[in-house]
């Protein structure tokens, strides 16, 4: 849904001739939130798991199938609309994890501008088109090189919940069923080890193995690895940062419980 201040920005572009950054505009404030992620099923172990991008999504997937390989993998769709074609997965165990909004920001944003070559004219890989194409769908982005204007840009119409990929949308708006509750259990990556034990032992299921499929993540790397990343975060996640993060993702800090 596109708010006034989006309509005011397109109205004024036309105004002022700029008929291509008004396009722009347009094909941003008229796309809808992309609540849209994989689901795994268990009818062995009667479970449920929501995923939630930049939050270890391919190594947990492993780590589930590994568990129980008869475990049914959920495509593209969104959790109510899961529950609609799967009714009996409403008496399942639901469950999620959910990560730093801080932490999960800077995530996304490096791994955009680690592609920007391609969005810049090199030969394209399949990750460089799709980087390329978020840059173009959503106005603004490109230009947002850095942290700073990264973080301004969310609190702009066109980085808002109202449009979001799933990548930079509130994270409670992901993992809600109908945006009305949460799932049963909700896991934190900077403790996934342990929760994702807890959530074995809440099924019945045996302890998964969890390999590491993504070291940027940080909840499984090296010593040196973590000094680095959080090296990076003092760096970039400014106090002025932090206070727009905190403002944009106000509804994840306050129900996911972070500081």
């Amino acid at each position: 849904m596109s708010t006034p201040a989006a309509l005011g920005d397109v109205a004024g572009a036309l105004l002022h001739g700029e008929t291509a950054r008004a396009r722009r505009m347009t094909v941003t404030i008229l796309q809808e939130a992309d609540v849209r992620t994989e689901k795994i099923i268990s009818r062995r172990y009667r479970f449920v798991w929501l995923a939630n991008p930049k939050v270890a999504s391919r190594s947990i997937v492993a780590a589930l199938l590994g568990a129980d390989p008869d475990a049914e993998v959920v495509y593209e769709t969104n959790v109510f609309d899961m529950y609609e074609r799967y009714p009996e997965t409403r008496d399942y165990y639901s469950f999620a994890f959910v990560r730093h909004p801080f932490e999960r920001a800077l995530s996304y944003h490096t791994e955009l501008h680690r592609c920007r070559e391609g969005y810049e004219g090199s030969v394209l890989s399949i990750v460089e088109r799709r980087t390329r194409d978020k840059f173009a769908r959503f106005y603004g982005l490109a230009e947002a090189r850095d942290f700073d204007g990264y973080c301004e840009w969310l609190n702009t119409p066109y980085g808002s919940d109202a449009c979001a990929n799933r990548h930079f949308l509130s994270q409670h708006l992901v993992i809600r069923a109908g945006h009305d509750r949460l799932p049963d259990f909700v896991g934190r990556l900077e403790n996934l080890r342990a929760d994702l034990d807890r959530i074995a032992v809440d099924v019945g299921m045996p302890a998964p193995a969890l390999p590491m499929l993504n070291t940027t993540a940080g909840w499984q790397a090296s010593p040196e690895a973590l000094r680095a990343a959080r090296s990076r975060m003092s760096v970039q996640v400014t106090a002025r940062n932090k206070s727009l993060l905190r403002k944009r993702y106000a509804e994840d800090f306050r129900l996911l419980g972070y500081s």
